[in-house]
């Protein structure tokens, strides 16, 4: 018998509507990662970007150890364990890859991305049921809106874990139909699983989920429904206890450092007009620029973590339903009897959430209003786990989301369900930069900050690393974006750490403390690797502990000590005192102030207004500087302070520098901070005391509009040394 002979009509829709709701998500999953984002062998995650490093580093190495309790336990990359929750590596999927032998070819970040496409559909699906939408015309246009919904597509840059929006729809919905319904045991076992799994994915999304629970408690009391002081008790202490255990099974205890106190509150707020400021608006033409979008707001942190923009086509939707009110009001129309008895405990939650999302330090698009009075001592404490607090107007987003949905569905068949497909191609036109940017974002993995031979040699293998400073000591975005590097490689190779980046700092040790041990040269046997990040300076500083031993090996961002190095790729020797004390220059030219020095012959720009460099034009740029007439044996050196110039997508400039034909090595200049940069001059080369020229090779220098110069490096200071 055929399948359409033995279903009927409506089944065969409810299929439709459901394969709809499902694979629809999916392609476009697909579309954002590629379709192999799942897997561990996707070309993204063998070098992950942001904090995705730290994720999928300590998930490699849990999966890889055998089983402790709590069951979300990793050791190796900390002096002590610490679970898996501090790591966002969203525990709930790592427990069961680990445990069904899955592990080792799924990352836990890209199938939660792929899982959550899907959900994030049928969470709104579930949230209009709840309100009483029943055309599946509009269902599917809500779950459409859903999934263009700007602050979920911002999450997916890298926190994601923080892409399970779905969780908060569910919540929205259980919230809804307790209000409207009743708060039924089914209800009740619904929130306390909600909150179990919010508890092994993210505890931000507690917040959310507690606030709608409280709502449904106290929507159930003030509607005097049967029994309610005895159900509410009860459900309040099932939700608890289910709250309770997962934090317990999966080690919420273990690895817990400090929060920030009063100093983190306010850090991350939503701005006053965060919902309706645009940012990364399509139609205002705030496109990506290979790192951010132009023209947006970024006071107080609002610009990612506080990112609560809404999207022109939501917010069309809200004066369409504002209007639609105003309306009934005028018409006459009144709310039902008993509206405010059964929908205040809601309201409240979701003004207390919007204020809260507010926070200490108020401002209203770039005017800083005023600052509230902060905690202090333990509340400030507690209240500090959720810094990002800019986070928490998910939920009234999407409830005011879903009523407009429901509001307009209303209307006559035609005029509403195409005034909501206008309001969908509205939205999904306006938030086309955010999708361009997660996009290209994932499209190729990081750059590899890491010695090339740390990657591939087997004397790396099974050693422990020990870094200094430590994450949490790191003064410098770069050096630690190598820790992490590093960390991964380490967790891939066997190794073990010293320090590991987590949402809490856990780093005891005062930061100004030098072990002795790091001191001394690595005796035989000892398979420690010292790895001094030197906080761009090329003597002193950090490298000063280090620098009477005779085992440490320069790159491009620090040293590395230790035995069993010589001959990797991407290392140079140096020579014990080298990295001592900064040296007296022998010469120095400082190009960030008037005059103009007589060593510039060719291809370099004049020095800008306030500038702190002068630029290099052109793809050649040419000094003359006199050389050491006592130099040593070893020639001499030349140190460049430099910062690289870079259109969009930032990315560094590659930089030669030669004389008399010969090369005397080669950089990538960053284009983010100013760094110092070393070229070796050869005796062989060196003329002592005699006038030389250098020239900079720059295959990279380009121009960006307005400026029609052709940009390579700007140079703050060139100077000698022995």
């Amino acid at each position: 018998m055929r399948l359409s002979s033995s279903l009927s009509r409506g089944q065969i829709e409810r299929i439709a509507f459901a394969a709809v709701v499902t694979i629809a998500p999916i392609l476009l999953c697909g579309f954002m990662f590629g379709f192999d984002i799942p897997l561990a062998s996707a070309k993204f995650w063998a070098n992950p970007k942001n904090d995705m490093i730290a994720m999928t580093a300590a998930y490699e190495a849990y999966v890889r150890q055998p089983w402790t309790f709590p069951v979300t336990m990793v050791s190796g990359l900390q002096p002590e364990p610490f679970s898996i929750v501090f790591s966002d590596s969203i525990p709930w999927l790592a427990i069961l890859l680990k445990a069904s032998g899955l592990g080792p070819y799924f990352n836990p970040l890209g199938l939660f991305l792929l899982i959550s496409y899907p959900l994030q559909a049928w969470g709104m699906i579930a949230l209009l049921r709840s309100l009483g939408v029943k055309s599946r015309a509009a269902l599917l246009l809500g779950a459409g809106l859903a999934l263009l919904t700007p602050a979920w597509i911002a999450r997916q840059f890298g926190h994601i874990a923080l892409s399970g929006h779905w969780i908060v729809l569910w919540a929205l919905a259980l919230s809804v139909s307790s209000a409207r319904f009743g708060l039924t045991g089914k209800r009740v076992a619904a929130f306390a699983g909600l909150a179990a799994l919010a508890t092994g994915i993210h505890a931000y999304h507690l917040v959310p989920v507690a606030a709608c629970f409280g709502a449904a408690l106290l929507s159930e009391l003030a509607q005097q429904r049967g029994d309610a002081w005895k159900r509410v008790p009860l459900a309040a202490v099932a939700v608890l206890t289910a709250v309770a255990a997962s934090a317990f099974l999966l080690g919420y205890a273990e690895g817990v450092g400090g929060t920030g106190g009063a100093d983190a509150l306010g850090l991350y707020s939503m701005n006053l007009l965060g919902p309706v400021w645009p940012q990364a608006s399509n139609l205002l033409g705030q496109h990506w620029n290979g790192s951010w979008f132009d023209q947006t707001l970024a006071p107080n942190g609002q610009y990612f973590e506080g990112y609560q923009y809404q999207g022109a086509g939501f917010l069309l939707l809200l004066v369409v339903t504002v209007g639609l009110l105003v309306k009934d009001l005028v018409s006459g129309r009144r709310p039902e009897i008993g509206f405010w008895t059964r929908w205040t405990p809601l309201i409240l939650a979701m003004l207390g959430l919007s204020s809260w999302a507010v926070g200490w330090i108020v401002y209203a698009g770039p005017a800083h209003l005023f600052d509230i009075p902060k905690p202090s001592g333990k509340l400030a404490e507690a209240l500090s786990v959720f810094r990002a607090h800019g986070r928490f107007f998910w939920a009234p987003g999407y409830l005011l989301l879903a009523i407009g949905v429901n509001w307009v569905s209303r209307l006559q068949r035609p005029l509403g369900l195409g005034l909501l497909a206008a309001l969908l191609l509205v939205q999904a036109y306006d938030t086309s930069p955010l999708r361009q940017g997660v996009r290209a974002t994932f499209a190729e993995p990081d750059k590899v900050a890491v010695p090339a031979g740390m990657l591939t040699s087997p004397a790396i293998r099974n050693r422990p690393w020990v870094f200094r400073p430590t994450y949490f000591c790191s003064l410098n975005y770069g050096d630690i974006r190598v820790i992490s590097q590093m960390a991964l490689v380490a967790t891939r190779t066997g190794g073990t750490l010293n320090t590991f980046a987590t949402a809490r700092a856990t780093d005891t040790t005062p930061c100004d403390v030098v072990d002795p041990e790091v001191t001394k040269d690595a005796a035989p046997g000892d398979r420690r690797m010292t790895i001094v990040l030197s906080d761009g300076r090329l003597e002193g500083g950090f490298l000063q502990p280090v620098a009477k031993r005779a085992d440490c090996y320069r790159f491009a961002r620090g040293v590395i000590c230790g035995r069993d190095l010589s001959g990797l790729e991407g290392l140079t020797p140096v020579a014990p005192g080298e990295l001592g004390r900064a040296r007296e220059p022998i010469l120095s030219i400082r190009l960030d102030q008037p005059p103009r020095s007589p060593a510039l012959v060719s291809g370099w720009s004049v020095l800008d207004p306030g500038g702190k460099g002068i630029w290099t034009v052109g793809h050649k740029a040419v000094f003359q500087l006199d050389a050491p007439a006592n130099m040593g044996p070893g020639g001499f050196v030349i140190d460049v302070t430099a910062i690289g110039f870079s259109d969009q997508p930032i990315r560094p400039q590659h930089v030669t520098l030669y004389t008399e034909g010969r090369a005397l090595g080669s950089h990538e200049v960053e284009s983010s901070i100013f760094d110092k940069y070393r070229f070796t001059v050869p005796a062989d080369v060196a003329k002592p005391g005699q006038t030389m020229v250098f020239t900079f090779d720059l295959p990279d220098a380009r121009s960006a509009r307005p400026d029609t110069r052709v940009l390579g490096i700007g140079v703050q200071e060139i100077k000698v040394l022995q």
